[in-house]
């Protein structure tokens, strides 16, 4: 069976774990998902293509890093008050009387967070008035016309998990071997400047080969290269096939990573509500990998050990 082996390095970089959200934490290495995800966009699929991958590279260390945060919401009224329609002053809900001019003819009003979008987030936005508003006051007689148009969006500063110095070592083994050559040359040649992780995180392709991936019965132990680190299928240490070199107890970390998906409708015909139903597989990260003798496992025409998950 053939196979596109490819090396990279990142500068900085975050793959992000789904569930962390005020500190977008990284896993450390990147899910099968996120590698299967950036073959697909390279490759321009529109349909999933079946695939397996292993996994394994190190960074040096992990820093902290802010950034500006988006958060849409659908609701464009959240804060509602009074306004006197005297003075235009702005009163508490509960309000009977302006506080300023003593008035009572008051009408409510809804002042929403952060700023509205016409349905649309880009880069620039804020110079357009037609698309960008600030500081809107919504009353009865315009919110239909906000609500329909507009949606909220609040920004603030976050911080993100990054990884420095990635390098990454990865074999990419296709179902359908005919796509094989088409991986290597969206690698190769790829029409836009290879990203694995988020957007910015760009990747420098340091080498594409395909390579034939056979199962052999080692005769002698193997140790993985490069300090390199791994994603190991649990199965492996389960057989008891490959250790890792415990120091002070710790012997690897145990995930459940996303592989692929498939779309699941949670409600009726009538009002679908679609969700993305993960599948996932179990393993083990860990580093001073020592794959024993004896062990049935998947080699590369250059002795790389192939952790297909």
């Amino acid at each position: 069976m053939k196979a596109i082996r490819v090396k990279l390095y990142q500068n900085m970089v975050n793959y992000r774990k789904s569930t962390s959200f005020q500190l977008k934490e990284t896993y450390p290495l990147p899910s099968p998902s996120t590698v299967i995800g950036m073959v697909h966009n390279l490759c321009g699929f529109t349909e999933y293509n079946e695939m397996d991958i292993s996994i394994q590279g190190k960074y040096h260390s992990k820093v902290n890093d802010l950034y500006t945060r988006y958060e849409f919401s659908n609701s464009i009224v959240d804060d509602r008050k009074k306004r006197c329609k005297i003075c235009f002053t702005i009163n508490g809900p509960g309000s009977r009387k302006c506080k300023e001019c003593g008035g009572q003819d008051l009408e409510y009003i809804w002042i929403p967070r952060g700023f509205l979008v016409k349905r649309i987030i880009a880069p620039g936005i804020k110079k357009y008035d037609n698309l960008y508003k600030k500081d809107v006051i919504i009353n009865e007689e315009n919110k239909k016309y906000f609500k329909e148009n507009y949606v909220s969006v609040v920004e603030g500063p976050s911080t993100v998990e990054l990884l420095t110095d990635v390098e990454l070592l990865l074999h990419i083994v296709p179902k359908d071997q005919s796509i094989v050559k088409k991986i290597e040359k969206a690698f190769l040649y790829p029409v836009e400047y290879p990203s694995l992780g988020r957007r910015e995180d760009l990747a420098l392709i340091e080498e594409v080969k395909i390579v034939e991936v056979y199962e052999e019965k080692l005769e002698d132990y193997i140790n993985i290269p490069n300090d390199y680190s791994v994603y190991i299928p649990v199965e492996l240490l389960e057989n008891k096939d490959a250790v890792i070199k415990k120091e002070l107890g710790t012997a690897g970390t145990r995930y459940k990573l996303n592989k692929n998906y498939v779309l699941v409708n949670q409600g009726t015909k009538r009002h679908p509500k679609v969700f993305r139903k993960w599948n996932k597989v179990d393993v083990i990260y860990g580093s001073r990998i020592q794959v024993l003798d004896g062990a049935k496992v998947k080699l590369d025409e250059d002795k790389n050990i192939v952790f297909a998950l």
